[in-house]
């Protein structure tokens, strides 16, 4: 494929509608992290429905090596139609102009520009006419949530009683983290009978949260403090928090209550035994909602560059029963992913991680579909 920018405007993409496209996603993870992992599966499932080879490289959290993979596949001789990035540590903002001087299109995923980011290098299709799409979750709304089911539970406490408040954060520079600890912040902010005694930074590893929950649990009982909620800006975190509580001799989900994120299968398993108040989630399967935008780009010459931000959903003692055991053995073949793409142009897209489990859970069972 050949692009001229004077000559053909990005959003009349030169590709057959309905053939093979090639797509390179950089994963600003590690091989193995169970978030990486869920994000390359979903992505792969949706790859598989929308005719797309897709190529998986791992940055292994390494901004550095994110901007030399992602360079790399812009320099192949035929560079890939499609080129997936994370804007981890604000790296991928670089990376833009670069594409812009190759054939390949750019579909940002979960984490976008920052706001000074975007002085520069403005929005998709503004200044860079190789970025197509952005796709972003709720994470401000599920910050907040958290932090409002957190409060809401916290109801088996005594009437009246301060609700002391920790919150285990990822960091302070990703945008998701940074939408992420603010929803937190206004959440907590809403309701004067919880305290926000320590916000510490988990670097998003359960060791890290293990240890610093320890920590706070110590000082919390030396202080008098109880009735704690521990708000976790990921599921590890959470987990790191709920062996901390156990080693304490208090009991989670009773004792001390606890949130977390991502709707990991670990997560799921302890909002199942009620460790967990909830799992937030879904956030994920924007790379799954990236395979779809491309192929809609690549499909249809009326194209427009667009930012998409799509919810996130939790998992609680008031649904986890039924979609538990979707997410902690998920099969994300039987999600037909081709659904969720655009009819017409003028459409939004409803991307909605809710309507990918009810997908699943409407699908046969295994030995049926062998039928």
């Amino acid at each position: 494929m050949t692009r001229v920018a004077d000559e053909m405007p990005p959003t009349a993409a030169s590709l057959a509608p309905g053939r093979n496209l090639t797509a390179v996603f950089v994963n600003p993870g590690l091989p193995g992290e169970r978030f990486w992992n869920m994000v390359t599966a979903t992505m792969q499932a949706a790859a598989q429905d929308l005719n797309v080879s897709l190529e998986v490289v791992y940055a292994e959290r390494n901004p550095i090596l994110m901007k030399r993979l992602a360079s790399a596949a812009l320099a192949r001789a035929t560079p890939p139609d499609y080129l997936v990035l994370v804007n981890e540590e604000q790296a991928a903002s670089d990376l833009l102009p670069l594409a812009d001087g190759a054939s390949s299109h750019v579909v940002m995923l979960l984490n976008g520009l920052t706001p000074e980011e975007q002085t520069t290098h403005g929005v998709p299709g503004s200044v860079h006419p190789s970025w197509i799409a952005s796709v972003i979750p709720d994470n401000h709304g599920a910050g907040r949530r958290m932090a409002s089911e957190l409060i809401d539970a916290a109801r088996i406490y005594p009437p009246g009683e301060t609700r002391h408040g920790l919150a285990l954060i990822g960091d302070t520079r990703t945008p998701a983290s940074i939408a992420r600890n603010a929803g937190m912040l206004n959440g907590f902010a809403e309701h004067d009978v919880v305290k926000m005694t320590r916000i510490l930074e988990a670097r998003w590893n359960l060791p890290d949260a293990e240890r610093l929950t320890h920590h706070y649990l110590q000082w919390a009982e030396r202080s008098g403090l109880h009735n704690t909620l521990i708000w976790a800006a990921n599921d590890a975190m959470a987990e790191g928090a709920v062996r901390a509580v156990e080693a304490s001799g208090m009991q989670p989900g009773k004792d001390v209550l606890i949130a977390g994120l991502n709707w990991s299968p670990e997560g799921i398993a302890m909002v199942m035994d009620k460790r967990m108040v909830m799992s937030d989630g879904g956030h994920f399967m924007a790379g799954a909602w990236a395979m779809v935008m491309l192929r809609d780009h690549a499909d249809d010459t009326h194209w427009a560059p667009r930012t998409v931000h799509f919810p996130m959903s939790p998992i609680h003692q008031g649904n986890v029963d039924i979609y538990g055991p979707l997410l902690i053995q998920p099969d994300w073949e039987t999600v037909d992913f081709t659904r969720f793409r655009l009819q017409t142009m003028e459409d939004d897209y409803a991307f909605d991680p809710m309507a990918v489990l009810e997908q699943m859970k409407d699908s046969p069972a295994p030995l049926e579909r062998q039928d």
